[in-house]
């Protein structure tokens, strides 16, 4: 009885450890694809004509996001653990 709950409770720590890390990587798949597919249709599509403008704009934004999305990996890194 005792053996079976330990492993309940290793599994379920196990599937908190890498929670964080799932988030980590949807923070980077988000990211490169911002720079892989959105800023070459910036480039190509702009109202204005400013392509520099609304690159760096995008970059900026797109850096923002990812901070974003890191603290709120950590912040749920130690949510877990405080449950």
């Amino acid at each position: 009885m005792r053996f079976s709950s330990l492993l309940i409770l290793l599994f379920f720590a196990c599937s908190q450890l890498s929670r964080e890390d799932q988030f980590r990587e949807e923070c980077e798949k988000t990211r490169n694809r911002s720079y892989t597919f959105l800023l070459p249709i910036l480039e190509r599509h702009t109202t204005d004509g400013n392509t520099e403008l609304n690159r760096t704009v995008w970059i900026g934004n797109t850096e923002l996001a990812y901070k974003k999305c890191v603290s709120e990996s950590e912040k749920n890194y130690y949510n877990l653990r405080s449950n």
